[in-house]
């Protein structure tokens, strides 16, 4: 499992100046957004990085602008105050090609009253004089700054030495905030849903700050947000992400990039929540997100929010449960779990499945049991193919997260999959593997082992 920093850095500074870009530059990746529109990041991002022997977190977050009107804009601007209060050090970031602005003193402002530690970084430094931005910014108060080209690259190396010789004063005084190191398995989980579900509401409820941006407007999320939450066995990352829409409805701008990050957060789980509302029910987009977590071999939990606004009687819960059962019929170990996000009720059984889910994921199979089911449930039933008669002559678990069955065949090409299909039936039988998958992989052999 992937391990957090002991440290947290926050990049900070007004709208537009390259702190996405600086960001992943440093992480190595597109994790941020890029655009030339203010305002592109409202949700704080991390990643990690590593620089010789240091590695820290770090936050790319939303500018801040002196005048806030809307009440997203007040939210954005609480979650930027969040990531920065949690932060060991600052790493400030203006702009050389617009100058000083207003938005950058009122930002600076905010931070010189926090008292942590600042290295002042110009972007977009191309050839600009050292002497004229040194005598521009100074007044912010910050240090001298450094010079960078984020989008370049240059001077990324100078910005890393400069925040580990900080990072490491901080350690020597020991003023680290306390990420800490994982003492207990580090499961991940991705939040997912059509726009607008309670996505970022939910998630807020589970890892019980205001992290995630929650409006009523659609396409509020755009970037991945992470967020921790510890549990006596294991610890749980819950990613929340953009809103899976429609291809159709899907841009090629921001909204495009956003879902397509969305989508690809499934490869770096072990487990996904589907988000669904109780009073629309499910949609085609629906199915289509459970086939892409299929197609990933992740756990799936099936949560149906807004459950609090449904009128109910003896016979609802029954009758919801036969319904999703019509319209999921390939998934039935997929547990469900009925919440409301907006007043975190039953929230807390979500965790309980988790801890459930990551335990079927990681089931060991004896292998002399497995091979009495497969035997037995040959017996009953033998396996044809169209031109020759396959021989299951031994099974064995290859691997867990998520459980595989190796199945040794004389001839693999005529197993089918609903025989497959038929043995999983059976495996499920005696080790129900709730929220798990199951993989087969069938090899060719001669040879009873």
């Amino acid at each position: 499992m992937e391990k957090t920093g002991k440290y947290l850095v926050a990049i900070v500074g007004r709208p537009n100046v390259g702190k996405s870009t600086l960001f992943n530059r440093l992480v190595g990746s597109r994790q941020a957004i890029l655009s030339d529109i203010p305002g592109t990041t409202r949700d704080v991002l991390f990643g990690s990085v590593t620089w010789g022997k240091t590695s820290f977190a770090i936050a790319d977050t939303a500018g801040i602008e002196s005048e806030v009107r809307s009440d997203l804009e007040k939210d954005i601007l609480a979650q930027t105050q969040l990531a920065i209060d949690s932060a060991d050090l600052i790493l400030f970031l203006a702009d050389a090609k617009t100058g000083l602005q207003p938005d950058d003193k009122a930002a600076a402002a905010l931070i010189r009253r926090l008292s942590k530690p600042v290295i002042l970084v110009i972007n977009k430094a191309e050839g600009t004089k050292y002497d004229q931005l040194v005598y521009e910014f100074h007044q912010l108060g910050l240090g001298d700054p450094q010079l960078i080209s984020a989008i370049q690259g240059r001077g990324i190396g100078d910005i890393l030495d400069e925040l580990v010789k900080k990072l490491k004063k901080i350690r020597k005084t020991g003023k680290a905030s306390k990420l800490g190191k994982d003492a207990k398995p580090v499961v991940r989980v991705s939040i997912l849903g059509r726009p607008n579900v309670g996505k970022s509401t939910l998630f807020n409820q589970l890892i019980g700050s205001k992290r995630a941006i929650v409006s009523n407007q659609p396409g509020t999320t755009r970037d991945a947000i992470v967020g921790r939450v510890n549990s006596d066995e294991i610890e749980i990352e819950f990613t929340d992400t953009a809103g899976l829409r429609r291809p159709g409805k899907i841009g090629r701008g921001i909204e495009y990039f956003s879902s397509l990050r969305a989508l690809r957060s499934l490869q770096n789980v072990d487990i996904a929540l589907l988000l669904m509302e109780a009073d629309e029910g499910v949609i085609a987009q629906d199915m289509k997100v459970v086939q892409m977590i299929l197609s990933e071999d992740k756990g799936l939990i099936l949560v149906i929010n807004k459950w609090d606004a449904v009128e109910k009687d003896d016979k609802l819960m029954a009758g919801y449960e036969r319904y999703l059962s019509q319209k999921f019929p390939f998934i039935p170990w997929a547990p469900r779990v009925y919440v409301s996000a907006l007043t975190g009720q039953r929230a807390d059984k979500i965790i309980a499945t988790i801890k459930t889910v990551w335990q079927s994921l990681n089931a060991k199979i004896p292998n002399k049991h497995l091979n009495q089911i497969i035997s037995s449930a040959v017996q009953a039933k033998l396996p044809t193919g169209p031109r020759k008669i396959p021989k299951i002559y031994f099974s064995s678990i290859k691997q867990v997260n998520p459980p595989t069955i190796t199945l040794k065949v004389n001839y693999p090409e005529e197993i089918h999959f609903s025989y497959l299909r038929y043995l999983e039936k059976k495996v499920r039988d005696h080790y129900p593997l709730i929220g798990a998958p199951l993989r087969w992989e069938i090899i060719k052999s001669s040879n009873k082992i």
